[in-house]
């Protein structure tokens, strides 16, 4: 069984959970896994409360939903360390998180199909299949989430290596995309602000400067 203590600090501990939700699932469901849990596997951090996990539908999240429910997770509102991003419910137990999103990451930056392409490992736990969300993916997500620890965790993925061309290709494409309301598009400024925030810190990020000008162009619509 996963062990009590509030962080995982073993990828076996993330498996053994996805192979219990796989075994009570009931129906197929796809879902992309992000942030501390693919970092964990990579050997860039040394444990995670958090398993980001972000569904292709809603119909997706809600049957993992009840899924996780049915493991003895209680579901809770976000806390205030997640108002930047679209997960409106959390799955808690132990101490630890699964913070489950349907497509919608942050306002209109939502799971694109280069995202679901870039994703670097797929496997199948019964019903559950996972993919691991790319390091370009998962580092535009926590210069936007801005979480506690989040910028060390931007730190430990530029040490690795990034293809920015395709990080700037990503958010470029997404910030071009209709949207109904102009506020949809705020999430360029958090970027903005992560950027900037390891650049403080020493850390080059190529793309800093083209950034800048989209959330230049954000502030003057």
């Amino acid at each position: 069984m996963i062990s009590s203590s509030d962080k995982i600090s073993r990828r076996e501990e993330i498996n053994e959970l996805f192979e219990q939700l796989g075994e009570v699932l009931e129906q197929r469901v796809e879902a992309l896994l992000i942030g501390g849990a693919v970092m964990l596997e990579l050997g860039l951090k040394d444990a995670t409360k958090d398993i980001d996990v972000v569904c292709r539908s809603e119909e997706d999240k809600e049957t993992l939903l009840g899924a996780v429910k049915a493991l003895g997770f209680q579901i809770v509102g976000p806390e205030k360390r997640h108002e930047r991003l679209g997960v409106n419910r959390l799955a808690v137990k132990g101490g630890r998180n699964l913070d489950i999103f349907a497509e919608r990451i942050s306002y209109d930056f939502s799971l694109s199909d280069a995202m679901w392409q870039r994703a670097v490992r797929s496997r199948s736990f019964g019903s559950l299949t996972v993919r691991n969300a790319s390091v370009e993916d998962i580092f535009i997500m926590k210069l936007i989430a801005n979480r506690p620890g989040d910028a060390p965790d931007c730190m430990a993925l530029v040490s690795v290596g990034l293809d920015f061309d395709a990080i700037y290709e990503e958010i470029e494409s997404q910030y071009r995309k209709a949207s109904e309301q102009s506020n949809q598009k705020i999430w360029i400024t958090y970027i903005e602000e992560g950027i900037a925030r390891l650049e403080d810190n020493g850390i080059t990020v190529p793309i800093g400067e083209k950034i800048s000008l989209l959330a230049f162009e954000y502030h003057e619509r």
